[in-house]
Parts: C-alpha cells; structure tokens; sequence
C-alpha cells in the first residue's frame, strides 16, 4: 500500500513548484529535502533572478514562460508575497550577435512586445552603459526581475496550508520503481509512493545515474556592487551583454525595490545592482560545495562589467556562489524516466531554470498524477541525446 500519492525530492525552484502543484491538485505528497527551501548550497538563493519572455535560448520556451508568469502572479495573489518586478530587461551585443538576434526572432515568432535599439537610440536610452560603437539591442519592458528565496518559500507555504508534507534535513540516497509504486530510500528510511518527481538540481545524477554523462556542476560567482556615486541604479533595468562566442556573457540584474521588506539596512545586497558571468568550466563536487569567492573572481566580473558599463564597477559591497547545473546544449532535461512510467524529473536547468520552475512544476505534477501533460515539454525531453 502506497502511503503518499507523490514524493517530490527537494524543496528548491521546481520542487517547491512541484509541492504547490500537487498540494492545489489534492494530492497526498511529501517533499523530502536534504537542507531547507532556498538554502545556499544549491541554485535557488542569491536574492534575485532574471525573468523574461522573448527567450534567445530557444524559442519552444515561450509558452512554458507565459505559464510561468501566470502562476507567479497567483501565488503573489494567494500569500500576499511581493515576488516580481517588472524594471525590464536589454539584451546588447554586437551586430547579429546570438543573444540579440535570437531575442528578436522569438519575440517576432510569439508577437512579443519588444523594441530593438539600433546605437544611437541605446546610448540615449540608457545612459548608465558605455556600450562599443555599433552595439545592438533588444529591449522588453515585460521583463524584470524574480526573487527566488522568496517565490520558494510562498509555493512551500501555499503547499503546506493545503495539507502538504515537507521533511527537511532529510538525505534521499535511492529511487527503486517497481509495478505498483515507488520505494525511496532516505538515512531515516523508506517511503513508499504512487509516482515520485525528482528535483533534486546538483545531486541529481546521484539519484538518476543514467544522467552523469548529461550533467555537469559548476560553481558560479555573482557580485552586488556600489556604483560611482553619479549613477541611479534604481532606473536601470536588468541587462545581458553579448561578448562572443569565445568569452561568457555578462549579465546584471537592477536592484530589488522589495529588498528592504527582508533586510532594511542600506548594506542589504539586494538593495544594489548585481553581475554575473554565465557559465563557468569549474566542475564542483555538489556535496563539497563551492569554493569561497576570491579576488580572481571579482577582477574578472568588473573587468567584463568596465567593458560595457564602468559607471556601475565601482566597489564590491558583497558576493556569493551557487551552482549551476549545465545540460550539454544548455536546455533543460525534463520528462519521466526511461523504461518508467511513475519516476519524472526536472534537470539540467543551466543557468536560466529559476524563472520556468512553476510551468515545471505543474508539468512534472500532471505526469505524476495524470500520465500526461498538456504543457509543451516535450522539446526538453533527454531523448535528444541519444
């Protein structure tokens, strides 16, 4: 006998989205998660996350990012949470550069509202960059900023009052599917379920060996900065720059208006602009965790950040790590398990997962609940590879 209808496996980004879903669909489940919901070992913290709809990575993105949207904007309703943002988001980067090209094409395929900037227009525009002579960009006003500890933690309290079970401090170390459910095993035992959904981010292929080949975690640095003192950050809006095949983008996000709700203090990270490098080649064992930031790492962020935006690179007020974990082509391994029917799972989120985690979410809970979904994942599943 089957004692939960679902086990989801961790409480970050989709799995909390998981919990909610199957909570809303009256399901018997329980999220087994090793720390806490939006704990810093993993993808889901750092204060704040782009969020946007005219997707460069791959078009097929669009409808799941609506869905997303849709959802967030419930659950701020339902607890009251402030989660979005709305400050916009430019993408720049030289002529025909990927990012910039691949945001236009998939606003114009989807009927996205998004304005592209030829130089003269974006230099007028936005003042507080020192984009090269003959950048291009792509602006969409629809676009801002997420913040993940707190989204998190909404779905797990709306998951929760629905009657919801979630255990924390709680290793899973074994997923065995069998006829008539799922057995797994934690180090406080077993539990048994109708279907189980994994989101377990770096530790998946601890969990899913046939994905070891398909995952790799990598450490990554971000940095909330102190602008010189002429610049309002406060108007600017989140922002990626195109660097060329060979060098990794930059990226940054505008500071949260919502930040001094958490902490009041004007040192709050959040209250500030943040920087990040996307991707990174540094493998890191997800139990160990990630190295501490150093001085090599934030030379390299203001170096990429004085290219395109000097006024933004004065000092550095704070800095963190979180791990990404990077699919071959960078999009996201999504789907059930082959040769199974009641083990799903969500992976492989590279970098640009946090903002899609609720359509996820639900699509993983429909799979489980209902053996289908009506959500276009299909385009994510890992059969790509083979």
């Amino acid at each position: 006998m089957n004692r939960w209808d679902l086990i989801v496996i961790g409480a970050g980004a989709v799995g909390s989205a998981a919990l909610r879903a199957a909570g809303e669909a009256g399901a018997r489940v329980l999220c087994l998660e090793q720390f806490e919901p939006a704990n810093t070992r993993g993808s889901s913290h750092g204060h704040s996350r782009i969020f946007r709809h005219a997707y460069f990575e791959h078009p097929d993105y669009v409808p799941l990012l609506r869905h997303s949207t849709a959802r967030l904007e419930a659950l701020e309703r339902e607890t009251g949470s402030a989660l979005l943002h709305r400050c916009g988001m430019l993408a720049a980067g030289p002529r025909d550069c990927a990012i910039v090209r691949g945001t236009l094409d998939s606003a114009q395929r989807w009927g996205l509202a998004v304005e592209a900037l030829e130089y003269d227009a974006l230099a007028a525009r936005f003042p507080c960059f020192s984009f090269p002579r003959g950048t291009q960009a792509a602006f969409e006003s629809n676009a801002g900023l997420l913040r993940p500890e707190a989204t998190v933690n909404a779905a797990v309290r709306a998951a929760v009052g629905r009657g919801a079970e979630l255990r924390l401090g709680v290793r899973v170390r074994s997923v065995v599917e069998d006829a008539s459910g799922v057995t797994v095993g934690t180090d406080d035992g077993v539990e048994r379920a109708g279907a189980v959904i994994v989101a377990a981010g770096p530790w998946t292929a601890h969990l899913l060996p046939e994905f070891a080949q398909l995952l790799s975690v990598t450490r990554q640095v971000q940095a909330w900065l102190a602008p010189q003192p002429a610049v309002d950050a406060t108007a600017m809006p989140c922002w990626i720059y195109d660097r060329g095949p060979q060098r990794r983008a930059i990226y940054g996000l505008a500071p949260d208006p919502h930040a001094a709700d958490e902490a009041p203090g004007a040192s709050a990270p959040a209250r500030r602009p943040k920087i990040g490098l996307h991707g990174s080649s540094e493998i890191v064992d997800p139990d160990a965790g990630a190295a501490p930031v150093t001085r090599d790492d934030v030379e390299r962020l203001l170096d990429a950040c004085r290219e395109v935006a000097p006024a933004l690179a004065g000092e550095v007020a704070a800095t963190a790590t979180c791990l990404y974990t990077m699919s071959p082509d960078e999009n996201f391994l999504v789907g059930t398990r082959a040769g199974s029917r009641r083990t799903h799972f969500a992976a492989g989120l590279s970098g640009h997962g946090f903002k899609l985690s609720p359509a996820l979410g639900d699509a993983l809970v429909e799979l489980a609940l209902r053996g289908r979904t009506e959500l276009p994942v299909g385009f994510l599943s890992p059969r790509r590879f083979n």
